[in-house]
């Protein structure tokens, strides 16, 4: 009798044991509302060009309907900060500046920024504004650039374009500066004495050095930068195309704080594109399948797409870095891109797919991909609820590195989003001692088989009106390769 009682005592403190180890959560998220990382962010949003329009087999256009389907998607998402990039060169006809050439194409981008408030990065590609072969710079075609920004900021009254970009990813052999920093630093001074020629220094700064980076490798460019172009550089800026395991490991904050740390007290550095490659050897078989699924498709560039936009895991991994992208400093972020319809690669009607949708599905490439793609979702939280002027809280994550964390507030209003890239879900313990209790509290929930949508493009929260006081903790779980965004902004 008593070998029974004891068996019966051992087999209960086993199952309460492997219940109460089963409560504990998998980590703490402790949100030091005190300190500080960032006092004003510019805010986030997505590289929109003019449309290329031109598919080889096919003309195109953007329909007023299509037109206002963009806008009305975007103005789910508000961002707050929005890349445009063209070629001066293309509106240059026989050695003249003809303003109105495209206009059209472009009107339309800049008009729904002007009309919502968004801050605008202009640039110009690079061709032909700099010759590497001879290792000269383009007055000509730099002074039709200056004209040009004079021509939509001022007559057309674009105050909206807030910075200018002069010529994309110059470190790269791909740009037209091929790699020379000197070249590159010319061409971006020659421009700058024509804005302040045109009296265009008081409502533009440049915007730069604008390098794609991979690594901490390149942080001359950002150190010859300040000593040579601090006085017209506004918003310093570097690309990221991160491999998966560089971002989901968290070595990805070492790399962005190693350029945070190079820029000068008091301004600001931005992630100018930011996307995914698979350029690590432990994602080659991420690699394989992405070039696998390009070959399937009939508009995909082999070369450059990003085939993992139509999966949920992209979003969280977009999540992912922009959250260490926050907490290592950075006032804003530009997703690499809005719409696959924008450019091609290869040839004509090889598109590169990476964007939230393609607006010519119903037109030319298949209806389905006019539809919204999962990760717009994830990337419009992150956008919507960190407005510009946000303050930027630091937050400590303990005990499982798939876990990162930010909080935010602006005017009263707060937001905490906790992004977890493991295969599994796991449970976390919120707190902090300094946010009083939030009431109105909206919960979102990206993941597979998770969201709530209305529409075209509305992602309702899965739970409202919810009473959120971190100093009692709160227990939340976070679903495999989800986010969890509880905020209560009231929009």
């Amino acid at each position: 009798m008593r070998q029974i009682v004891f068996k019966i005592i051992v087999s209960f403190w086993l199952v309460t044991t492997v219940i109460s180890c089963s409560a504990l959560p998998d980590a703490t998220v402790a949100v030091d509302n005190t300190t500080i990382i960032n006092h004003n962010y510019i805010g986030n949003g997505v590289q929109w060009d003019p449309y290329q329009l031109d598919y080889g087999e096919k003309q195109l256009k953007i329909s007023s309907e299509d037109r206002q389907k963009l806008y009305s998607r975007l103005d789910f998402m508000k961002p707050q900060f929005i890349r445009v990039m063209i070629n001066t060169t293309s509106v240059i006809e026989n050695g003249v500046l003809n303003e109105t050439k495209n206009y059209e194409n472009i009107a339309p981008i800049l008009e729904y920024c002007q009309s919502r408030n968004v801050k605008v990065v202009l640039g110009d590609w690079g061709d032909r504004m700099v010759n590497s072969k001879t290792n000269s710079i383009s007055e000509t075609n730099l002074k039709f650039a200056a004209k040009y920004l004079d021509f939509l900021a001022n007559q057309k009254g674009f105050s909206c374009i807030h910075y200018y970009n002069m010529i994309n990813e110059p470190n790269g052999f791909w740009s037209s500066t091929n790699e020379n920093y000197e070249l590159w630093k010319n061409a971006a001074s020659y421009f700058w004495s024509e804005l302040k020629a045109l009296n265009l220094d008081k409502k533009v700064s440049l915007l730069g050095p604008d390098i794609a980076i991979w690594k901490a490798d390149k942080l001359d460019w950002i150190s010859n930068s300040v000593r040579d172009l601090d006085h017209a550089i506004g918003v310093y800026d570097i690309h990221t195309y991160p491999s998966k395991i560089t971002v989901n490991s968290g070595e990805y904050t070492s790399i962005l704080k190693a350029y945070k740390d190079a820029v000068p007290a008091g301004k600001p550095i931005v992630m100018g594109e930011i996307g995914f490659k698979f350029v690590e050897k432990q994602d080659e078989a991420l690699l394989n399948e992405n070039i696998a699924r390009a070959k399937a498709k009939p508009y995909a560039s082999v070369e450059d797409s990003q085939m993992f936009v139509y999966d949920y895991v992209y979003g969280s991994d977009m999540a992912d870095a922009l959250i260490q992208t926050v907490n290592a400093g950075y006032s804003g972020s530009v997703a690499w891109m809005l719409d696959d319809a924008m450019h091609a690669k290869e040839q004509k009607n090889k598109l590169k797919v990476w964007g939230f949708w393609n607006i010519l599905g119903d037109e030319y490439f298949g209806k389905e991909e006019e539809k919204v793609r999962p990760w717009f979702y994830s990337w419009s939280l992150l956008t919507k609820y960190m407005p510009s002027e946000s303050q930027i809280h630091k937050v400590s994550v303990d005990g499982n590195p798939n876990l990162k964390a930010i909080s935010v507030s602006k005017d009263g209003k707060n937001m905490i989003a906790i992004v977890n890239v493991s295969s599994k879900d796991l449970k976390v313990n919120l707190t902090s001692k300094d946010i009083p209790a939030l009431h109105q509290v909206k919960k979102f929930v990206y993941a597979k088989d998770k969201l709530k949508l209305e529409g075209d493009h509305i992602l309702l929260p899965n739970e409202t009106n919810l009473t959120l006081d971190l100093s009692q903790k709160a227990t939340e779980t976070i679903p495999a390769e989800g986010l969890l965004v509880l905020t209560n902004f009231d929009y």
